[in-house]
């Protein structure tokens, strides 16, 4: 009997309460059973007198002060958030601005003069090679940074 007191012990509150039906061998173990009958009369007893109580209503600005600090919490989570995105994106502008000055550093356009001559070497197969190089990874960082910038975007206009 002591395993089927443990079954329904769980039980004794929604029986109390009505919001469970037992079925007829638990009604009857309950109604045969001191400490199972026992549970239910003192948790109808607790059910009764919170009945009775008068229930505490919230302020008229409950509502409103609890959803301004959710809308702050939520303000000051995207803001970190926006934070850290911006600074990555700062990032990749910064990697495509030292790219974009290595290229014009090695193609000779960041010196104070530009001759014929330079221009000339700039036509070489080796310069051209070097550009070629630079202008890919410049191109890359562009894109990457497109694709952020996308993405972002997007996520934004999902949120909202």
């Amino acid at each position: 009997m002591k395993q089927h007191c443990d079954d329904l012990e769980p039980l004794i509150e929604a029986i109390a309460d009505g919001s469970h039906v037992p079925a007829a061998e638990d009604a009857a173990h309950v109604a045969s059973c001191a400490r199972c009958g026992g549970a239910v009369e003192r948790a109808r007893s607790i059910e009764n007198f919170l009945a009775m109580r008068e229930v505490a209503s919230p302020s008229a600005s409950f509502t409103a002060t609890v959803m301004t600090h959710v809308g702050r919490e939520k303000w000051q989570t995207e803001r970190v958030i926006d934070l850290g995105f911006n600074l990555a994106m700062a990032a990749g502008v910064a990697v495509i601005l030292a790219g974009a000055a290595g290229l014009a550093w090695s193609l000779g356009f960041l010196t104070i003069t530009i001759d014929t001559d330079t221009i000339v070497q700039l036509l070489n197969r080796e310069a051209a090679g070097r550009v070629l190089s630079q202008v890919q990874t410049i191109a890359m960082s562009a894109v990457l940074l497109t694709m952020a910038l996308v993405l972002w975007w997007w996520a934004e206009a999902a949120r909202e």
